[in-house]
């Protein structure tokens, strides 16, 4: 027996196929003196649709640039261009904006306190997948949730105490 096919309907149980969600696109902050990683870092965050701030070379760019833009995740080497820490420019510009935060350093030790959870460490030399995950994660629902932004603000007060 032939149906017209307009009389035919896909059965209401028959799954759907799944379209994927599309992250929206966040400010990432980024904060890194070596211009050549910089450019890099700016290219990375921008391939994955996120608008770049920055970059900033020294702690008074870092904290001008925060409040201006106000962004939802910081990018940051350790030492800045002006000796500066950037550990410390991130706990200050964490009093005044909530955002996650992603540390790229030479010297991953000096974060290895294991009481950094939920900051995001990546070591250099890194690779572009290294940078897309920390970013994919850091711009995550969950990542920036006030519970998670809170317990980064607090991981990155301690570090600063530390050092």
């Amino acid at each position: 027996m032939n149906l017209p096919l307009d009389d035919v309907q896909a059965p209401e149980s028959a799954p759907r196929p799944r379209t994927k969600r599309r992250q929206r696109a966040l400010d990432v902050l980024v904060i890194e003196d070596e211009s050549i990683i910089a450019k890099d870092i700016e290219l990375i965050v921008s391939d994955l649709g996120h608008r770049v701030i920055g970059p900033a070379r020294t702690h008074e760019e870092a904290l001008s640039l925060a409040l201006k833009a106000r962004p939802a995740v910081v990018v940051a080497d350790v030492k800045l261009a002006d000796g500066s820490s950037g550990i410390v420019a991130v706990d200050e510009m964490l009093r005044k904006i909530d955002a996650a935060v992603i540390f790229v350093t030479a010297v991953p030790q000096w974060l290895q306190t294991g009481e950094l959870e939920p900051v995001l460490v990546i070591p250099k030399p890194y690779s572009v997948e290294e940078v897309k995950a920390a970013v994919t994660q850091a711009t995550s629902r969950r990542a920036q949730s006030l519970e998670t932004i809170m317990a980064t603000k607090s991981a990155v007060s301690r570090l600063t105490r530390k050092q």
